[in-house]
C-alpha cells in the first residue's frame, strides 16, 4: 500500500479541498497520516470532520509547534509503512489521476525512485496564473544524476513537495536536510534523485499554491536562501563525479541569483557579509558568472 502524509500549519481555510483532492484519488490502494503543527486557525475542527474515514490511518496533533516543515516530514515518515510516500502539503490540491499516474511510473520501473508531475500555480484564492510549460511532452524518464544537474540544479523544476511521490528506500537520513530551513526541500529532491531513476510525467496534476508569506521569499529577502546554498552546492558536488566547467555554470547560476537578489533587497549588512563569503568560497566570481551565461545557453544535448 501506499502512504500519504500532509503537514499543516495554519491553512484552515485550504484543509477542506486539500483533504477532498487527497482522498478523490482515483488510485485507491493508500492511506493518509494527517499532521498539524500546532495550527491556532480553526485546522483540527476542519480535520476532525474526517476521523473517521476509512482511508485515514492516524490524526496527530502537535502540543507545540516545531518550528520546521522538515521535521513533520520526519514525523510523516515515522508513521507510515508504505513502500511510497506522497508529502501533500495543506494549502495545495491534486487532481484525481495525480496518484495513479506517478504510481504507475514507479510500480513500471524498480530503481525509478522519484516521480513527479507538472504543476499549475495559483494564488491564495485558487486563481490560475502564469503559464504551465511543456504540457503534453511523452513521460521522461532519466537517471537520477542528470536529473540534478539539468532539472534541479540548471533549473529547478521540482519545486513543490506535492507533485512527487518517492521511493521509501530512497529516504535520506533526516540528519542531511532537516537543518535547513529555505533550501532543505531542494537538496532532501536531490539526495532521493541520486539513488536512482526519476520520471517526470507532462501533465498539470497538481496545483500548488504561492503566497506572498511563502518561507522560500522571507528567505530570498533575510538572505538565508543564499546561506544555505552556499552549503549545499560543495555538499551535492562532492556526492557526483561534474566535470569543471558544468560545475563551474551551475555555480555562475547561484552567483547570478545572489547578484539579483543582493540589488533588489539594497545592499544592506547582512547581504554584503553574505556576498563576501560567497566571493571568498568561488573566486573569479565575474567569470563564473560569465560562464553560467554562456554555458546555460547551451542546449541541454550540449550540457554535458
Amino acid at each position: 500500500s501506499e502512504m500519504c502524509i500532509r503537514d499543516s500549519y495554519c491553512h484552515a481555510p485550504y484543509l477542506r479541498q486539500r483533504i477532498d483532492s487527497v482522498l478523490a484519488q482515483s488510485y485507491s490502494d493508500f492511506e493518509v497520516v494527517l499532521l498539524d503543527d500546532c495550527s491556532t486557525d480553526g485546522s483540527r475542527e476542519v480535520i476532525e470532520r474526517y476521523r473517521n474515514h476509512p482511508r485515514i490511518k492516524q490524526i496527530v496533533y502537535n502540543d507545540r509547534n516545531g518550528g520546521s516543515a522538515f521535521a513533520q516530514w520526519r514525523k510523516g515518515f515515522a508513521l507510515t509503512q508504505g513502500e511510497y510516500i506522497w508529502i501533500a502539503e495543506s494549502d495545495d490540491y491534486a487532481d484525481p489521476a495525480f496518484l495513479e499516474r506517478c504510481v504507475a511510473e514507479l510500480d513500471a520501473d524498480p530503481a525509478c525512485v522519484l516521480a513527479h508531475t507538472l504543476s499549475r500555480t495559483v494564488d491564495s484564492e485558487g486563481r490560475p496564473y502564469g503559464k504551465v510549460r511543456h504540457a503534453g511532452r511523452p513521460v521522461r524518464r532519466m537517471d537520477g544524476r542528470r536529473f540534478v544537474l539539468r532539472h534541479l540544479l540548471r533549473r529547478n523544476e521540482l519545486y513543490n513537495a506535492s507533485m512527487a511521490v518517492f521511493r521509501r528506500s530512497a529516504l535520506p537520513a533526516a540528519g542531511e536536510y532537516e537543518g535547513f530551513r529555505y533550501a532543505g526541500d531542494w537538496y532532501f529532491w536531490m539526495l532521493v534523485a541520486l539513488q536512482g531513476r526519476v520520471s517526470t510525467v507532462f501533465e498539470p496534476l497538481n496545483a500548488f499554491r504561492r503566497h506572498d508569506a511563502a518561507t522560500t521569499t522571507q528567505g530570498e529577502r533575510t538572505g538565508g536562501l543564499y546561506e544555505e546554498v552556499l552549503q549545499i552546492l560543495p555538499a551535492i558536488f562532492s556526492r557526483m563525479r561534474t566535470a569543471a566547467p558544468v560545475r563551474w555554470a551551475l555555480e555562475g547560476k547561484q552567483l547570478c541569483r545572489l547578484h539579483r537578489a543582493r540589488r533588489r533587497f539594497g545592499r544592506n549588512e547582512a547581504y554584503e557579509r553574505l556576498w563576501s563569503r560567497w566571493c571568498e568560497t568561488y573566486r573569479c566570481d565575474p567569470l563564473r558568472r560569465a560562464w553560467y551565461r554562456i554555458y546555460g545557453a547551451l542546449p541541454d544535448s550540449m550540457f554535458f
